[in-house]
């Protein structure tokens, strides 16, 4: 694991309270992630994860707290404002365009005047889109359009990326492939904050841990400070458990 000390956090968030309408999904929810290391957020479905990235983002804005990047205050910040700050986000779903072919993805988040160094890396990272660039990217594969989505960590060159469920619905052969992948960013210095549903892959690659439970933070800490009797409790399963897809 990697050693940090207390300096500025790349990304916090202090005291936030968000939701959609009247109902309120996180509340006085506080979380730092450090430059150069990886935060996972784990727990069961509904408790908030994927909008604590969506406010991370600039995605939702929150109805109390503040939203931090780099020590600069961005909670009223859109999100192309906290892109061009270094932040990269890869929603769950597939965050690409499927009516454009693997290149145009691949080129549309290249800067300008980099477009073949950015496809050179994006191919290198996963080959298998070299040989689908004049490919629409709806007609991918789950795993291929994913892999896609994910590259833009490479392409943007940001300082911090927040990943939703990079494994969803996808086939072990290719989860291996995504977190291998999640792996070399975070090796490069590039600071993760993941959401994902099988815990000793997030385990595995993180540094601190954050356990969410009805929208509040339950435990945060190391992983190695992670008990069995917590995992089972809030998520059904134990703390070294095998979850592979």
């Amino acid at each position: 694991m990697r050693e940090h000390g207390e300096v500025a956090g790349m990304l916090e968030l202090r005291g936030i309270e968000a939701g959609y309408g009247e109902h309120i999904v996180l509340r006085d929810v506080s979380l730092t992630v450090q430059p150069g290391t990886v935060v996972a957020v784990l727990g069961p479905n509904g408790a908030g994860k994927t909008t604590l990235l969506r406010v991370a983002s600039g995605l939702l804005r929150p109805s109390a707290g503040t939203v931090l990047l780099g020590g600069e205050d961005l909670t009223r910040a859109r999100p192309y404002v906290r892109a061009r700050r270094g932040l990269c986000h890869i929603p769950e779903g597939r965050g690409i365009y499927p009516a454009l072919t693997v290149r145009e993805n691949l080129v549309l988040h290249a800067h300008k005047g980099e477009e073949t160094p950015a496809l050179d890396r994006a191919t290198s990272a996963f080959p298998v889109l070299g040989q689908k660039l004049r490919q629409p990217a709806g007609q991918l594969s789950g795993g291929q359009q994913q892999m896609l989505s994910l590259v833009r960590a490479y392409l943007t060159r940001p300082r911090l990326v927040l990943v939703d469920e990079a494994s969803m619905g996808l086939a072990p052969v290719v989860v291996d492939q995504i977190f291998e992948f999640l792996g070399q960013i975070a090796g490069s210095g590039t600071a993760l904050l993941i959401v994902e549903q099988y815990v000793s892959r997030a385990l595995a690659l993180a540094d601190r841990v954050y356990l969410l439970n009805k929208g509040g933070v339950v435990f945060t800490g190391p992983p190695a400070d992670i008990g069995d009797d917590l995992f089972m409790h809030y998520l059904g399963t134990a703390a070294g458990a095998h979850q592979a897809p």
